[in-house]
């Protein structure tokens, strides 16, 4: 964590960077220069490997994207049920660039027909199937979670509980303020669909201010006074393929602060949107040069498929004695080119203030630049803390490019698209009857009427009677059952038919198998009885497939902690008021530097406090546990309590564990009986007094008296946890395989509320 007051008193300001980048002569225009030729550098570098490995990720978006019907389906049915003329849906299949393949045209080119028996060709969306199901169970973990984000200290002093208690609802805030809960399902999304995610803070500090009116409640008079509707750290998650980095170290490693020495993501916006921001600098300086813009040309399709392909750059003169310099500049925005396309990025680079010339500061920091065009610095901020946080599933440190759940899923779906539509065909042809009549049989008269009779709408409705005569028939030696043969064509095609059908059940059986899913986790029976060791099998590997996707995503939530922490404590200077859920005296909350909404309360009791982010600075945890410890394992906690009930007989043991071990016992018990919430915590009193002195001895006597009562209510406890819904478990994924033992027998409401 850097302390931005302190960088200030060693010069290293806003303003300070400003003079640099907005610098026209003298050393602080030669920093300037450093900086533009090292960021053009980096930039147009980082755009083009972004852009040139950007099908890897295309791919995905496209197979996500893809419509479970044809995207003709609309014209063709309007068309079907008479609600536009042939012409019109003609014009419509061709916006959609379908009508070559449904419009039927004669010789000289009039359209002659729609074909709509092409209706059956669909494509199967396997991919936004099974991701879901991953980031459902994933985002289940975490969307019960109040506060969001959990912060435990490293010691077990009181004062330093109620530190990380208020940090913890103080982050809870800006939780709600800006939709980290909303964003974290997105950013899990991110990880199964591209294999990693990277979120950024836009700035150092957010914050939203605004006017109300006040009263002095001695004169009177009003007055207006500014106040805060949100403060705190508004994160951006760009796509993977607007981001650029340094390669030489892993992406990982950015969580500890030594990963790689510059990252950062682009955009395209209009120049306008720069041009007439009150909060950039050198709006007016803004070049261009060919070797970034030829970037949109040479990769076409990748700029068509992510922006507006009515998106145009400012045109460029080549001019040739410079044509081999990629620094010369080739023009510059102007107030005509406001509707024109700019690139925008946003990159943070380690630089060393003293040592680069930006101030006296001796040590390394980061520093966000926001660069227009390729080269020109419209904005520039030195940040506390990490410039980014990283999560990855699966990824391997040393390979560029890793593929992701969908990337594996992705050839199965093509596969499964392609039986479907073969099987749709062979059960439209099977819809077909062909009537093979012997036309030298009958008389014309009969003739006609069997073909009207086939004309007619109502042919498949109403039965029709076709009289001949028997003797006529035998006298021209013709089998009179033969003579009208209908052929059933669904007979011959029932077997290909099932066979498509048989294929798609092995192809979802192997996709399954390769990530490791159970029909149970999607909801669906066990094809097959199974024994008990094999439920115990199929639940252990889906919780051990289950917690290993979780690594990346902890990985990521503690490095957020960490991030919105340090800004916290560094760029924020309001006092707040939060209420904190445990229970403390006030000389415990003076301690920690706090204060009391409502003085004169002596018991340890739960209240609103008041304090300042300086008062938050303190050694935290900052892990995940809050969320990946809501498991449920009923039989783990039967095993902890029927431990517990041994000890407890032990002569001289529950003397020498104490009052707060046991209840560290008994909060493991009800953490994995499913009851996170509940906790038993010792309180400012409890912590002052010895082991063995009377009121603990006291404790102890009394809780072996009534130990068959708490081993009840225990039972009581994970019983209510069973029926409240096991299939909710965040460790065992809904509709996974359950291992728990019998149920009791229900328990009633009253028994629920007494426990």
């Amino acid at each position: 964590m850097v302390n931005l007051d302190i960088l200030e008193r060693y010069g290293c300001t806003q303003a300070r960077l400003r003079e640099i980048f907005t610098a026209e002569e003298g050393k602080d225009a030669e920093t300037r220069e450093k900086f533009q030729d090292m960021v053009q550098s980096r930039i147009i570098e980082g755009i083009r490997f972004s852009t040139k490995h950007a099908k890897l990720y295309m791919s995905v978006d496209i197979a996500w994207d893809s419509n479970p019907i044809n995207k003709a389906t609309i014209p063709l049915l309007q068309y079907a049920q008479g609600k536009i003329s042939i012409d019109q849906c003609q014009e419509d299949l061709a916006g959609v660039n379908k009508s070559d393949e449904f419009c039927e045209y004669d010789d000289e080119g009039n359209l002659k027909n729609i074909n709509t028996l092409r209706l059956y060709e669909v494509s199967v969306n396997l991919i936004r199937s099974y991701v879901t199901r991953r980031v459902a169970a994933q985002v289940h973990r975490f969307s019960n979670l109040y506060p969001y984000f959990k912060y435990e200290p490293r010691s077990t002093q009181l004062e330093d509980k109620v530190r990380a208690d208020v940090l913890s609802q103080r982050v809870e805030m800006m939780t709600d303020q800006f939709g980290y809960r909303h964003l974290w399902e997105q950013i899990i999304r991110q990880m199964f669909m591209y294999g990693h995610s990277i979120a950024f803070p836009e700035t150092s500090w957010t914050e939203d201010i605004q006017w109300r009116e006040t009263t002095d409640p001695v004169t009177g008079e009003k007055d207006l006074t500014s106040y805060s509707e949100m403060s705190g750290v508004k994160l951006k998650t760009p796509h993977p393929t607007r981001v650029l980095w340094d390669q030489s170290k892993p992406l990982h490693d950015l969580n500890i602060n030594q990963g790689p020495e510059w990252i950062g993501y682009w955009d395209i916006v209009r120049y306008g949107d720069i041009k007439d921001s009150p909060s950039t600098w050198n709006s007016d300086k803004i070049s261009f040069t060919n070797s970034l813009h030829s970037l949109y040309s040479d990769y076409a399709e990748f700029f068509n498929y992510y922006l507006s392909d009515s998106m145009s750059f400012p045109k460029t003169q080549d001019q040739y004695p410079f044509h081999n310099e990629r620094t010369q500049n080739v023009g510059v925005y102007s107030s005509e080119d406001e509707d024109k396309g700019m690139f925008v990025t946003n990159i943070c680079m380690k630089v060393n203030p003293k040592r680069d010339g930006l101030g006296d500061y001796p040590h390394d920091v980061w520093l966000k630049l926001t660069v227009a065009s390729d080269e020109t610095v419209i904005y520039a901020e030195y940040l506390p803390s990490l410039p980014a946080i990283y999560g990855g599933i699966n990824e391997n440190d040393d390979r560029m490019a890793n593929i992701s759940v969908a990337h594996e899923i992705m050839p199965f779906q093509d596969q499964l698209s392609n039986i479907m539509t073969k099987m749709l065909h062979d059960m439209k042809v099977s819809m077909m009857k062909i009537f093979c009549i012997d036309q030298d049989a009958l008389d014309d008269e009969v003739k006609e009427y069997i073909k009207d009779a086939l004309a007619e709408d109502s042919f498949y409705a109403k039965p029709k009677a076709l009289f001949y005569s028997g003797q006529k028939a035998a006298d021209l030696g013709i089998n009179n059952n033969n003579f009208i043969q209908i052929v059933d064509v669904q007979k011959e095609l029932s077997a290909g038919i099932n066979q498509s059908i048989q294929a798609i059940l092995q192809l979802l059986n192997l996709v399954e198998r390769l990530l490791i899913l159970s029909p149970q986790e999607l909801g669906q029976p066990a094809p097959r009885e199974i024994s008990a060791t094999e439920v115990a099998e199929i639940a252990n590997t889906t919780n051990s497939i289950y917690s290993f996707i979780s690594e990346g995503i902890d990985d990521m939530r503690a490095a957020a902690k960490k991030l919105f922490y340090e800004h916290l404590v560094s760029c924020s200077t309001d006092k707040f008021t939060v209420p904190i859920s445990q229970r403390y005296t006030d000389r415990v909350i003076r301690d920690a530097g706090f204060e009391s909404e409502i003085e004169g309360i002596s018991e340890a009791t739960a209240r609103n406090v008041i304090g300042d982010p300086v008062n938050l600075i303190h050694e935290y945890l900052f892990t995940s546990r809050d969320g990946a410890e809501r498991a449920r394992d009923t039989q783990s906690a039967q095993v902890l309590s029927q431990t517990l009930q041994g000890l407890m007989q032990v002569e001289g043991i529950p003397q020498a564990l104490g009052k707060d071990r046991i209840f560290t016992f008994l909060n493991e018990i009800f953490r994995l009986s499913g009851a996170h919430d509940l906790r038993l915590d010792t309180d400012e009193a409890d912590q002052e007094q010895e082991i063995g002195d009377m009121q603990n001895e006291q404790f102890i006597s009394q809780l072996k008296e009534q130990w068959p009562q708490v081993i009840q209510a225990v039972q009581q406890l994970m019983q209510v946890a069973q029926q409240a819904g096991a299939s909710e478990s965040a460790e065992a994924p809904p509709g996974a395989p359950s291992m728990e033992p019998e149920q009791q027998p229900q328990t009633s409401p009253e028994q629920q509320v007494q426990l």
